[in-house]
Order: structure tokens, then sequence, then C-alpha cells
């Protein structure tokens, strides 16, 4: 039987210290080659793009596909079983959220503040698990948009979680010794005059799309350090590597796998401009995937659901 997991479902399964750890395995999986990512594919007809991201380790195989919004996983075991299909917006949000710790601990260290920059889902996810799994950091948070601000400040309140909000870019890095950018600019907007060159760590998370960029090449070329999920992918799919790379201001050498940064082989001189450039891959969507499934399993939540693929003629079975 496969497992339906609705949203509801993998709410009452989240636990972000244990989605940290998850990822956290994942990628050092990643790093010994005991696990793969397939780069995404995206297909668009008629205004609407479909996207499939794909990854395989231990003993479990899956894919993520969102379109329109819309946000399904499913999970196989290796044996070709059809375990479960997860609703997995909630769920994207979360790991994306809780890589944004994870990449910032191990490139960045210790940190009394955080400046997040977009308040949309995702960045209000940021907001949230960040209070929650760095208990007393202080958060400043900015948005162009005086409406969205008031909303997210309504949410922040009634959650009971202490924000700053800030009336410009410029003041929230000045204000931060970390910096998370979730939006979906396609104009950059962070500029290398704001950033504190003796040391601080950007977190840019929301363009996975040439056509979208955060951050001013000017900030890659003084960087010394861009941590990324999986190269190819990254060089493909960033506005601000791809843009960089074009103006001749991308140096391929600074470029790391954050595999190597969480598996201690490379050593982080913690110093500077350090960048950690997400596009969000198969890999992660996997590893939160596989928790929520195995958890779901112990607590008996979910509807088992009769999915095969399979057809026979009646002669054929006997």
């Amino acid at each position: 039987m496969t497992l339906l997991l609705k949203e509801n479902d993998v709410i009452n399964l989240l636990d972000y210290k244990q989605i940290y750890e998850s990822l956290l395995n994942a990628f050092l999986l990643f790093d010994n080659k005991l696990a793969i990512n397939l780069e995404r594919s995206r297909i668009s007809f008629h205004g609407t793009t479909l996207t499939f991201q794909a990854a395989a380790m231990e003993n479990y195989m899956g894919y993520k596909t969102f379109i329109s919004g819309s946000h399904l996983t499913f999970l196989y075991d290796t044996a070709g079983n059809f375990l479960s299909i997860i609703e997995s917006d909630r769920l994207s949000q979360v790991r994306t959220a809780v890589l944004s710790i994870l990449a910032t601990d191990y490139i960045y260290g210790d940190f009394s503040s955080l400046g997040v920059i977009g308040l949309g889902k995702y960045g209000l996810a940021i907001v949230e698990i960040a209070s929650q799994l760095r208990k007393g950091i202080k958060i400043n948070i900015f948005t162009p948009s005086q409406q969205r601000m008031e909303k997210a400040l309504a949410i922040f309140r009634s959650e009971g979680i202490d924000v700053s909000p800030k009336d410009s870019i410029k003041k929230i890095c000045e204000e931060s010794e970390v910096i998370t950018t979730i939006t979906k600019a396609k104009d950059p907007f962070l500029k290398l005059e704001y950033v504190n060159h003796k040391r601080i760590h950007i977190n840019a998370m929301g363009s996975n799309i040439p056509e979208k960029i955060e951050i001013f090449p000017e900030v890659i070329k003084a960087s010394n350090l861009i941590v990324v999920e999986e190269l190819e992918q990254s060089l493909k799919e960033s506005g601000e590597l791809v843009i960089a790379k074009k103006m001749g201001m991308l140096d391929i050498s600074k470029i790391t796998l954050l595999s190597s940064i969480l598996s201690r082989r490379i050593n982080v001189v913690r110093e500077g401009i350090t960048i950690f450039k997400s596009v969000g891959i198969g890999l992660e969507d996997l590893a939160v995937s596989r928790l929520i499934y195995e958890k779901a399993l112990r607590k008996g939540l979910g509807t088992e659901i009769e999915v095969k693929g399979v057809w026979y003629r009646e002669s054929e079975k006997k």
C-alpha cells in the first residue's frame, strides 16, 4: 500500500531539529558518494512550468514536482515499491529555512543577528524557524511592500516571534551579521556598498532560474567563498552566478560544495564575505520526505491507498 500524507499530516510531523539532522546526513552521504542528485528539469507550455527534481540515498529514491504553487513528493524504496505521496508545500518552506540555518552554522559559525529580506511564504518560514532553532538571536526584517510588512508583523505577533522591521536593505545589512535573501526579484538589490567587508555571511535563497537575481555581481566578485549545493546545476540556474560569469566577475576557484563544508573536508576561513547560493535540489526534498514518511509510519498518520501502476491480462495472472 502507498501512504498518502496531506499537508495537515506533514505539519503534525514537523520537527525542525530532526530536519536539520536529516539534511546534514543527506549531504554527508552525498560527500561520500553514497547519495545521488539528478539535475532539475523543467517543461513550460502555455505560460505554465512543471518542475521535476529527483534523488536517491540509502534505501530510498524519490522526486518532487511542482506546478502553479502545488508541491508533491513521490517516495519509493530501491526495490521499486511505491511508498508515499506527500503534499510538500509546507515541507518545502521548512526545508529551505532549516537549510539556511545549517549552512550558516557551518560557514559562518555562531551568530547573534539575522536579517531577512523578503516576507513571502518562504521568508515567513525562515523567520519562524530561525527564532526556534537559534533562540535569542535578533531578527531584522525588510520588504518593500508595506502591506506585506503589516501582514508579516501580525503573524509574528500572533506566534510570539520578536522581530525588528527595517525601512531599507542598507539598514538590514548594517545591523545583521547574517543576511538571508528570499525574494522573486528579477533585478539585483544587494549592493557591495551595503556589505560589511570584514565579516558577513549571505544566504541567497531566492533565485533558481537565470532570469532572477538578488545580489549584484560586484558582491560575488568581492566574496571570499561561494558555497553551492551542486556545481553544474548552480552554474546553470543561479542568476547571480550566471550574470557574474558573463561579466568576468566569477572566480570558479572560490566555489565550494556545501557537502564538503558539512563534512569538514574543507576548512572555512571565517572572514570577509561568504555566500551560500542555494537553488534547492532534489536531495534535500528526499531527505526530509524520508524523515516524514518514517515518522508517519511510527505514529500511524496518513491514509493508505492502493496505487500500483501495473496491469496484467487475466490469463497472465494464473
